[in-house]
């Protein structure tokens, strides 16, 4: 394989870590509390934030993103309210689904106007891949 070299700036790589630590700060700590039996459930994505800072970062904010689960990172690097995101995770009423779910099953298709809109669930592909092509 032959691979092209280029430059990636100071600034640029330092926004990729800062993004990388902040849902790996969450993660860890929702481990901690997973394991002092205070919280019940938690899908951990510790290892992968790479994956998902990378693609969100690399994408524009009006494109689609469609993650699967461990993807914490799509949604701290889109910059989703964490009261928001933590009150979905909760079931609570301040979440995206108004507490009928609790996950952090679903994605968001895009963000205007720096609202993020349309939340939907990932175990609905078959409705998602409709509303995907009918908004395009």
């Amino acid at each position: 394989m032959d691979f092209k070299g280029f430059q990636v700036d100071d600034e640029l790589k330092l926004a990729l870590y800062r993004s990388m630590l902040k849902p790996r700060m969450i993660e860890e700590k929702m481990l901690i509390l997973l394991r002092q039996g205070k919280i019940s459930k938690w899908f951990s994505g510790i290892g992968q934030e790479a994956i998902s800072v990378g693609v969100a970062t690399a994408l524009e904010t009006d494109e689609y993103i469609l993650p699967m689960h461990r993807n914490l990172g799509v949604f701290t690097t889109r910059n989703i309210p964490l009261h928001r995101l933590f009150s979905q995770w909760q079931g609570k009423m301040g979440g995206f689904t108004k507490g009928r779910d609790s996950k952090f099953s679903f994605w968001y298709p895009r963000i205007q106007n720096n609202r993020h809109d349309l939340p939907s669930w990932m175990h609905k592909w078959g409705w998602q891949m409709a509303l995907l092509l009918l908004t395009n």
